[in-house]
């Protein structure tokens, strides 16, 4: 399960109802992302915070096997969210060249995002409405009566028992 990151100013978080995320000393700009300077929030990624006691043990391994963990070292550092699918990866495929540049190339790539300034999924359920039955004869009005004696009133449904001479 990764943690997300959220990008953006506090005010953004609190009016969305999303708690303020804790500061770590600088600059606003710093602290919130690059979009604070602009008045809107910057994308979120899966980066995950970067634990130093791990890093530390990556950075021992890959010295230690003369590089051969060094994709999942990169990982680590670099706070990667998948970094234990990266560490198999190099574990089981690293001994052929491909394996290991795979890794690599995984350890490397930009952070997934996760949402962009203002993401929110909106679903807008829209009623259509039938629209009114057309009648099937005439419209409403005094006919001819269909027993042909007289005048007889079509309400432009059916007949009526108003008869007219």
């Amino acid at each position: 399960m990764s943690q997300i990151q959220p990008y953006g100013t506090p005010e953004t978080y609190q009016n969305a109802g999303v708690p303020a995320v804790p500061t770590y000393g600088g600059t606003p700009a710093q602290q919130w992302g690059p979009g604070y300077a602009q008045g809107m929030p910057a994308m979120m990624t899966d980066q995950r915070p970067v634990d130093g006691a791990v890093v530390a043990v990556a950075w021992v391994c890959a010295v230690l096997t003369a590089g051969y963990m060094l994709p999942w070292a990169v990982a680590v550092s670099r706070g990667k969210a998948n970094h234990g699918a990266i560490a198999v990866i190099d574990l089981l495929l690293g001994w052929s060249i491909i394996g290991w540049v795979v890794a690599l190339v995984m350890a490397c790539q930009a952070h997934q995002v996760v949402a962009g300034p203002g993401a929110m999924n909106v679903v807008v359920a829209q009623q259509f409405t039938q629209p009114a039955p057309t009648p099937a004869g005439p419209a409403a009005g005094w006919y001819p009566a269909p027993d042909g004696a007289g005048q007889q009133y079509w309400d432009g449904a059916t007949w009526t028992g108003h008869r007219a001479p």
